[in-house]
């Protein structure tokens, strides 16, 4: 981690004084509390996001789509494996019985558990049960989006150096728990925005139809989106003006700019794609950087121990950044593959029952990938927990002074 602490040896020190110079006194700089990170997230908005919005928009079946979902979105998966890829990490998750069942049983059986749904074809046979289930992993997905924005929002308030009041964080919290059942409410409508759909009591404008037809009655899912909208204005508002005032109140410390950017992007981000679900992708883009970005630190800064083997291995890896990410993109790439091979051959599509079993275990092995996602990150960035709170926190932001 850099660091912005300059030594000297003591006769330096001593001519130093003998002279009257003063001496560097800057304060070590943590990783996040450095710009180029917090930057580099706010620009993917910019340069990532609003491109592949219009690319949705005018040319949705564009091949850059692909190359985006590869290189970004496949790669945010593949990367989380490399925290098993440290020593002190698999010793922690093989310390208790408990342990041992969140960070290795579960994970086996998800990736298992997927991949067996689909070679005995369940969602083709039993289409109710599909539509349950995959609503339910969708809305893992939402939830797994706005939890990431809320927790890295957090980092970005810490840049400010401010210690805000409880209520902020628990209305920041609220705000997108909401905008995560505004997701589900646009999904529940076949991925249109309900108040523009027409046939409703609420309709506000006859846009049209979304790209499948709602499953639950319109006019539900329409007060629905209306209390969730209310509800969403009003929280966000809350958020921005406690921010506000206790960013006046610590006397207008650096950080604040940035913070509230970031609160912004990923309201606007969830914002698209409640209004229209194909845009979701795009929107994701931020996520994906900044999980990234967050990586960077757990994967290179990581002190490892040469006496275990597997350290050495990862060391060797990780020595060639290069090289490491090659392999990232590779294996993204087998995923991705994978993908696109599986399309319209999985779910509860009728497609299904014309494939041999052989074929849907292959193509299906990595499809527990993204609920693995979901579940692990829960546990890995669980500041709460006395292992990860030690090993994290003196990365992201320097140790305070005493």
């Amino acid at each position: 981690m850099a660091s912005a602490t300059v030594t000297a040896p003591y006769p330096a020190v001593a001519s130093a004084r003998a002279e009257n110079v003063p001496t560097s006194t800057a304060a070590p700089v943590g990783y996040f509390q450095q710009a180029l990170p917090a930057n580099l997230i706010l620009l993917s908005f910019l340069f990532l996001t609003v491109p592949l919005a219009a690319i949705t928009v005018l040319r949705p079946d564009n091949l850059l789509m692909w190359i985006y979902v590869w290189l970004f979105g496949m790669t945010h998966f593949v990367i989380t494996f490399a925290i098993y890829g440290q020593s002190r990490n698999v010793r922690h998750f093989a310390s208790t019985w408990r342990n041992r069942l969140l960070f290795f049983v579960v994970p086996v059986a998800i990736f298992v558990g997927f991949d067996l749904l689909h070679a005995f074809k369940i969602g083709a046979q039993f289409p109710v049960f599909a539509l349950v289930f995959w609503g339910a992993v969708r809305l893992l997905d939402f939830n797994h989006f706005n939890r990431q924005s809320f927790g890295v929002y957090q980092l970005y308030k810490g840049r400010t150096g401010v210690r805000f009041p409880v209520w902020v964080k628990k209305t920041e919290n609220a705000l997108f728990c909401v905008l995560t059942g505004l997701l589900f409410v646009t999904f529940l409508a076949g991925g249109w925005f309900p108040l523009f759909q027409s046939g409703g009591w609420l309709t506000v404008w006859a846009g049209g139809a979304g790209p499948e037809a709602p499953v639950v009655p319109l006019d539900v899912l329409q007060a629905a989106t209306v209390v969730g909208l209310v509800v969403a204005v009003g929280l966000f508002a809350a958020a921005v003006g406690g921010l506000w005032r206790v960013w006046v109140a610590a006397g207008r410390p650096d950080g604040m700019a940035p913070a509230l950017l970031y609160l912004l992007v990923q309201t606007l981000s969830a914002a698209m794609s409640i209004i229209s679900f194909p845009l979701y992708l795009a929107a994701l883009a931020v996520h994906y950087v900044e999980y990234h970005v967050l990586m960077i630190p757990r994967c290179f800064h990581v002190p490892l121990d040469n006496g275990s083997r597997l350290d050495r291995v990862f060391g060797r890896l990780r020595a060639h950044r290069g090289l490491f990410y090659l392999m990232v993109v590779a294996v993204a790439g087998l995923v991705t593959a994978g993908s696109i091979a599986g399309m319209g051959v999985m779910g509860r599509t009728a497609a299904v029952l014309d494939q041999p079993f052989d074929y849907l275990v292959l193509i299906a092995v990595f499809d527990g990938l993204f609920v693995f996602h979901y579940f692990f990150e829960m546990l890995i960035w669980r500041f709460s927990d006395p292992f990860f709170r030690k090993t994290l926190v003196g990365f992201y932001f320097a140790p305070k002074a005493g």
